[in-house]
């Protein structure tokens, strides 16, 4: 259609002419959906137009402007930007951080790492508690005793009934050339020692001998308390014997002057000590035998089986008496 009051040609639907501004008295129907009003003027506005037909206020958005600012900063390649950065005035604005860090989530996986202590913590914790309870109980089951790694012996001992005369201050063997005082204890004579060791071993033999005969008497006979004496006597024999075995065999051969004598003593002991064994074993059937009588011969068996000990320590006896090295 064309305007009725400049000619000019007008699109169909429109409200206004375009080029006069005219409006047109004309109605169309328009949708709301796809209606707009104009910004400026208010004016209903047909779809598609970019300009009110009303007031010619156009209908484009235009874009936002953004503020800028003016950092009056050097062009790149222009040599008065190195004399700004020389002055230190780049008009760069300095960013500034805040050294509080912010506050995190508190359900966040770091901050629950962060309140779990660490492994090594906990290893650290578990080797002091080992330390200081292991320590408590050494210290409270094993005190601290000064002379627990001495080892030599303080305390005269009686040894008469071994062979030795009488009491030692320290035994053959031992560390005696002197203690804290500076003093040295005299070291026993070997000779000596072995001459009564061999004297001992004659009066053990006989007292074994004597055993013997009280066995096949009161052993097979006698009371309850005969036998059970006989039995005592036996077993105090047997211990002199074995102890007296062991001094001699601590002895200080003076250089190998006397070891033939040492080990001749200690073999003599040896075949006394299988009859004192022997006759303690019989002994202590007669103990345990409710009719001895009717047990001899099992009483008296031990004591028959080793009479080669007997032969043997009687045949050597006078042969290997101990002489005293010139």
């Amino acid at each position: 259609m064309k305007c009725p009051h400049c000619g000019a040609g007008v699109p169909d639907g429109a409200l206004s002419c375009p080029a006069c501004r005219t409006a047109l008295d004309v109605t169309q129907k328009i949708s709301l959906g796809d209606a707009t009003w104009c910004p400026s003027c208010g004016a209903l506005v047909a779809p598609g137009e970019q300009t009110c037909p009303k007031c010619g206020s156009s209908l484009v958005p235009e874009d936002p402007v953004r503020p800028t600012r003016d950092l009056d900063l050097p062009e790149i390649g222009n040599t008065g930007m190195m004399d700004a950065l020389d002055s230190g005035e780049t008009g760069v604005m300095t960013r500034i951080e805040s050294a509080i860090p912010p506050e995190g989530d508190e359900s966040s996986r770091s901050a629950l790492r962060d309140r779990i202590p660490r492994p090594r913590s906990f290893a650290l914790a578990a080797l002091l508690a080992v330390v200081v309870v292991g320590g408590a109980a050494v210290l409270i089951t094993h005190p601290w005793d000064p002379t627990a790694t001495q080892t030599k012996a303080t305390t005269p001992a009686d040894t008469s009934m071994s062979g030795f005369p009488g009491i030692l201050e320290s035994l053959t063997g031992q560390d005696v050339r002197g203690g804290s005082d500076g003093e040295g204890a005299e070291q026993l004579d070997a000779f000596s020692v072995l001459e009564s060791s061999y004297e001992s071993l004659s009066a053990l033999s006989e007292r074994v001998d004597a055993s013997e005969e009280s066995l096949r008497d009161v052993g097979v006979s006698g009371d309850d308390d005969a036998r059970s004496k006989g039995l005592s006597d036996a077993q105090a024999i047997s211990l002199e014997v074995s102890n007296l075995i062991s001094q001699v065999g601590m002895l200080d051969d003076g250089g190998g002057a006397y070891s033939d004598d040492i080990s001749n003593v200690i073999t003599l002991g040896n075949w006394l000590r299988n009859r004192c064994d022997a006759l303690t074993e019989a002994w202590q059937r007669s103990v345990d035998a409710e009719d001895p009588a009717a047990s001899a011969s099992s009483i008296l068996a031990p004591v028959e089986g080793s009479s080669d000990y007997a032969r043997l320590f009687s045949e050597n006896y006078d042969a290997w008496k101990p002489e005293q090295a010139s």
